[in-house]
């Protein structure tokens, strides 16, 4: 009987003095992961952190573009100055307001957007293209066509020193514009 009990203390012993080193091998595993992930991960983080950047730049670089893309137009009632950007222009005619429509002119408006006009005397036809827009526009008549389509506008596009003059609400709507009225200073600023 003194064997199988001299066993079991020896076995107990063991177990007592073994499983110290059971647990101090599961910490050192555990640190080892811990350290292993860290330095398979790291280069990983830093590639995150360079896409972020690289990205951060590429929005901003963005924005820039966006905004050389977009064109600022100011014209003031009765003045023959726009200003483009900020920049004094000379305008061949002035804005007016008639029957209550602030009038622009139309080729100088469309022109600094990067239109092409042409003029047909015969039926009073301006004719104005940019991109995939073709505007069909009668002098003295409320229908035109855009992009082969039957449109009324507002107001009867005149014609005025030799400029074709359109409400600037026909521009806003039609041609890809938004406008801006101040009417302390009279002024209408189109943005494309």
């Amino acid at each position: 009987m003194k064997r199988p009990v001299l066993i079991s203390i020896c076995i107990i012993t063991i177990m007592l003095f073994c499983f110290p080193l059971f647990a101090q091998e599961q910490l050192m595993t555990k640190l080892f992961f811990d350290n292993w992930l860290r330095k398979a991960t790291s280069p990983l983080e830093e590639q995150i952190r360079q896409l972020q950047a690289a990205y951060a730049g590429m929005e901003q670089t963005a924005r820039e573009i966006r905004s050389r893309l977009s064109t600022e137009i100011k014209v003031i009632i009765g003045q023959t100055t726009a200003y483009i950007e900020g920049k004094p222009t000379p305008i061949d005619v002035a804005p007016l307001i008639s029957n209550g429509r602030t009038m622009v002119p139309v080729r100088f408006i469309g022109e600094t957007f990067g239109a092409r006009f042409s003029w047909d005397e015969k039926t009073q036809k301006v004719t104005y293209t940019m991109d995939d827009l073709i505007i069909e526009l009668f002098i003295g008549k409320t229908a035109v066509r855009v992009n082969e389509k039957n449109v009324t506008i507002d107001a009867a596009p005149v014609i005025l020193n030799g400029r074709t003059m359109v409400p600037v609400r026909f521009v806003g709507q039609h041609m890809g514009a938004s406008f801006e009225w101040d009417g302390e200073q009279q002024a209408v600023t189109i943005f494309r």
